[in-house]
């Protein structure tokens, strides 16, 4: 792993033009300037079998556009986007809310080892840092800050996702959502950014 400052070669361009950008992070793979053309997908992690299909669709079809997919490496929505990019040969990013030693969850240990080789991990936290619950929104912007624009699968009420959905808004990032049964509560926060106005 190294450590990039603000202002230097090798720290994301899109993440240094966000408001308060992180001063220094933590890399293991590479971020490259094609990296800056990525698109950010987020969602359950007790996803359905619906969520999975359509966050593997979009992330192929992005990954063979030639889009960076960038994700959180948790469970559900974010493994299964990570896993359909590196399918279709494409990049992968993993933001995580831990340092980089110190892997959350610890069974996506080996889908973040298959992905350094075509992508990377980004972390504002130190190498050791355990995740607590209060990091994950901070690691949700560095997944907005990293991307043009977020697509949220499947988020419940009170889902982080939707914070996710909120940063890239402050960001400046559109904000995507994809529309799901309005008697499953996984769609519910997907469904009202819809009525909000999100693509």
């Amino acid at each position: 792993a190294r450590a990039v400052p603000l202002g230097f070669p090798g720290y994301p361009a899109p993440l240094a033009k966000v408001p308060a950008p992180p001063p220094l992070l933590y890399f293991r793979g590479e971020w490259t300037e094609a990296d800056a053309n990525a698109v950010g997908i987020v969602g359950s992690r007790a996803c359905s079998p619906y969520g999975v299909k359509v966050a593997g669709l979009l992330a192929r079809g992005l990954a063979r556009a030639g889009f960076t997919v960038v994700s959180g490496l948790a469970r559900g929505i974010d493994g299964a986007a990570h896993l359909a990019a590196l399918e279709a040969g494409g990049r992968t990013v993993a933001a995580l809310a831990g340092g980089l030693s110190r892997i959350y969850p610890p069974e996506h240990e080996d889908l973040l080892a298959a992905l350094l080789g075509h992508g990377g991990a980004i972390s504002e936290m130190p190498l050791g840092h355990v995740p607590r619950a209060r990091d994950f929104p901070r690691r949700n912007r560095l997944i907005s800050g990293a991307s043009l624009g977020v697509v949220v699968i499947e988020a419940a009420h009170r889902s982080g996702s939707l914070i996710t959905a909120r940063m890239a808004a402050e960001q400046g990032r559109e904000v995507f959502a994809v529309p799901g049964s309005p008697l499953d509560p996984r769609a519910a926060g997907t469904n009202d950014l819809i009525k909000q106005g999100a693509a």
